[in-house]
């Protein structure tokens, strides 16, 4: 196994599960342990590809296409919900002072959620989309104009086009990242800039069991990427969205320091050694539980990750979760409910969220019987 990023020999894996199926950041099975590789030279995680990638992208990648507003949630705040591209338009306008009329090509776009909320406070841009499906067409047609749409492969007419390129959560899935920023500074101008945000491994700690996430990237990894691949003036900014990595290079100007790789290592070992731990954790939770009906709170990876871990899924009787995209849906077999809506025989409901946000987001619940509701969080773990 080699580094994706500065081509080291990986060695054996520092996390290799004994369940040999794993799950995909669309929260299905996937044959296959979803093992993790670590390099010592550079701080970069990585995965597998899964065996036939472009097929997945191409056919299988169904993002958010259930309904044309959906999206996934960011923060909740009290009974306002803050959705993911919104907080990605509003820190890309914050970040970058984008000039009237600027050429911006989203890289990796999905049905382009995110440039569609960009375009609704900034008209001007002449936003341009690009993805390695065409699953998303219909939604492309209703933003921009067909000669700014590309799939597959970017017109030869795009070289050198860009004053900015984009990519949004897109960067982890890539096999070739080294390859892919060439080709991105291949479209940039020679004062453009290169903006996007992938998983905070540390910090988003599902990150490190994606299946289709065959990178994991640190600090220390994504500079590294960024800067072998020609581009200066790095930044990365670990505060601004909550679990994940925004970044800011470009093509010329001055090359900034590599980040400190010593930390890394250990922390990977420690998330390694923490996820390897936490079957049997829930598993003991479950036991305790004495087989009383339970339901999981949150239905994205978290939830289906726990749900994929009990060794009798016949007592979850359903997940919870307050977006409206997602209720009314089934995971797993079984339905995904608005949280007022607890069965009320549920004694026990594991929180499958995020552990940096989970027990926050669980003190407001005001629909909760904590008298007769036995709260497991994935960070009792820890």
């Amino acid at each position: 196994m080699i580094c994706n990023v500065c081509d080291s020999p990986l060695g054996e894996p520092i996390y290799q599960p004994e369940a040999r199926q794993s799950l995909t950041s669309m929260c299905s099975a996937h044959d296959g342990a979803a093992s993790v590789w670590a390099c010592p030279n550079c701080g970069h995680l990585r995965g597998e590809a899964l065996p036939d990638t472009d097929t997945f992208y191409d056919v299988e990648y169904r993002i958010s296409l259930d309904h044309e507003d959906e999206d996934q949630i960011y923060e909740v705040r009290g009974q306002d919900i803050l959705y993911r591209t919104q907080h990605q338009a509003r820190t890309l306008l914050d970040k970058l002072k984008l000039p009237e009329g600027a050429r911006v090509l989203d890289y990796g776009c999905a049905k382009a959620s995110t440039p569609r909320h960009v375009l609704q406070q900034r008209p001007d841009l002449q936003v341009h989309l690009f993805d390695v499906s065409q699953m998303y067409l219909a939604h492309w047609d209703k933003l921009v104009p067909a000669e700014r749409c590309a799939s597959y492969e970017t017109p030869p007419a795009w070289q050198g086009r860009f004053d900015a390129v984009t990519s949004f959560f897109a960067l982890e899935h890539i096999q070739t990242p080294q390859a892919t920023l060439r080709h991105v500074a291949s479209l940039l101008k020679d004062d453009g800039v290169f903006y996007g945000i992938v998983p905070d491994t540390f910090r988003n700690i599902a990150d490190f069991l994606v299946a289709d996430h065959v990178n994991h990237f640190t600090e220390p990894s994504l500079h590294r990427l960024l800067s072998d691949c020609g581009f200066r003036q790095i930044e990365i900014d670990t505060a601004v969205h909550r679990g994940a990595l925004v970044f800011s290079a470009r093509r010329s100007g001055t090359p900034t320091a590599q980040p400190d790789i010593a930390p890394v290592r250990e922390q990977s070992l420690k998330l390694a050694a923490y996820w390897m731990s936490l079957s049997g954790q829930l598993q003991s939770a479950e036991r305790a539980s004495a087989n009383a009906p339970a339901a999981v709170y949150g239905s994205g990876f978290y939830g289906a990750y726990i749900a994929s871990q009990l060794t009798a899924p016949g007592n979850l009787l359903c997940f919870l979760d307050r977006s409206p995209f997602q209720q009314g849906k089934t995971l797993m077999e079984k339905p995904i409910l608005p949280p007022e809506q607890l069965p009320a025989q549920v004694r026990t409901l594991y929180v499958g969220l995020n552990p940096a946000i989970a027990r926050a987001a669980m003190a407001d619940a005001t629909w909760l019987d904590r008298q007769r509701v036995q709260l497991v969080f994935l960070d009792d773990a820890a």
